[in-house]
């Protein structure tokens, strides 16, 4: 029986595919294609399919950032060999798809969209695959992949607050900061996010700390046994250690990729505060916070761009669930032309990204001369 109906699920899939895919040759579906591709099933493993394939597709990007010093705690320790080569793709396209997977069981969990769609998720892919330098394996890879995790917690502790519920939210939070010891600062964010959702209590905030220390006792701990005390203690001073403006760290590509994505928060937050009025309160909430959160990481990376590659992947994923927003629900002569153009820009960014650096130093040096 459940071989029937396993079998029932894959058919009904491609007959649905099938029927998207005769829907996109009818004129009236060219003019309104927005709703097309959100609506479609096909959507999504048409994206990731692509995605994937241009993960693996060697760029003349390089990783500026250096990632062995004490900053990034115990990054450090991560083999060389996992850091670069294919095993570098692997997991962190690995570790994309679980971002993307996660993103779309949120979205069926708390209802992100009043429609049935895979938009916000088909939107975290594009972006993940059009930040190249982001194809490498680093510490934005996984303190995306566990804030993510959080939000599941957090979100389910709408209007009602337990202990268990918040020690979830942030030993995701604790347990990402060891690998980059500033992402601490995000959790009195947290903190106002669960007061916004009258899911804070006294007990909720001790388990917080609870959560918040764990993973640091047993790395405390393990420091002691190993005589490492030294590292111990430099990883919790790099906390509470800032460097402001550092804009050497940054090219071209990091600004024009920085500008595009702030370009599509912008977007979808001004799209949502002027439509908001058609969600539902708890779903209104949920975004305003996510557009907080972006806020947040957009300012922390005008602040600190040192820490570009390891933001800009928290700063992706509000900006998919904002942009996915606009991109399904808006659907206006003006919105379509405007999604053309962004579209056309991504495909420009993404070319950029893959020609070699010295002819897109002078391809910029020529228009400059004109």
């Amino acid at each position: 029986m459940n071989l029937y109906k396993n079998r029932c699920k894959v058919t009904n899939f491609f007959r649905t595919f099938a029927l998207d895919l005769q829907l996109f040759k009818k004129k009236d579906v060219r003019l309104n294609f927005q709703k097309a591709i959100a609506s479609s099933q096909a959507t999504l493993p048409i994206t990731c399919g692509v995605a994937f394939l241009l993960w693996f597709v060697p760029s003349s990007v390089q990783q500026s950032a250096s990632f062995s010093s004490v900053e990034y705690g115990l990054w450090q320790f991560v083999p060389s060999f996992l850091q670069e080569g294919y095993w570098s793709l692997g997991i962190s396209a690995f570790c994309a798809a679980m971002a993307v997977y996660l993103l779309a069981e949120l979205n069926n969990a708390h209802v992100l969209l009043r429609v049935s769609s895979r938009m916000l998720s088909s939107m975290l892919a594009i972006l993940l695959c059009v930040v190249v330098m982001g194809h490498q394996f680093q510490p934005g890879s996984v303190v995306m992949l566990l804030s993510l995790l959080s939000l599941f917690p957090l979100f389910s502790s709408y209007q009602s607050p337990h202990p268990l519920l918040s020690f979830l939210v942030y030993l995701p939070l604790s347990v990402a900061s060891l690998t980059f010891p500033k992402l601490l600062w995000v959790i009195p964010f947290y903190w106002l996010i669960q007061g916004i959702f009258r899911a804070l209590s006294l007990r909720c905030f001790i388990s917080s700390i609870l959560a918040t220390l764990l993973p640091y006792w047993i790395y405390g701990g393990i420091a002691i046994l190993t005589s490492s005390t030294p590292l111990f203690l430099a990883h919790i001073q790099t906390i509470t250690q800032f460097h402001w403006f550092d804009y050497t760290a940054l090219n071209l590509l990091d600004i024009l990729l920085y500008a595009f994505i702030v370009v599509l928060f912008l977007t979808g937050t001004i799209d949502f505060i002027i439509h908001q009025f058609m969600d539902k309160t708890r779903t209104r909430i949920i975004y305003n916070t996510a557009i907080i959160y972006g806020l947040t990481i957009a300012t922390w990376i005008a602040l600190q761009p040192q820490y570009f590659s390891t933001l800009l992947p928290l700063f992706i994923l509000s900006t998919a669930i904002l942009f996915g927003h606009f991109f399904t629900l808006t659907h206006t002569k003006f919105s379509h032309i405007y999604c053309i153009i962004l579209m056309v820009l991504t495909v420009l960014l993404l070319v950029a990204q893959y020609l070699p650096q010295e002819l897109f130093t002078q391809f910029l040096s020529l228009n400059s001369h004109l």
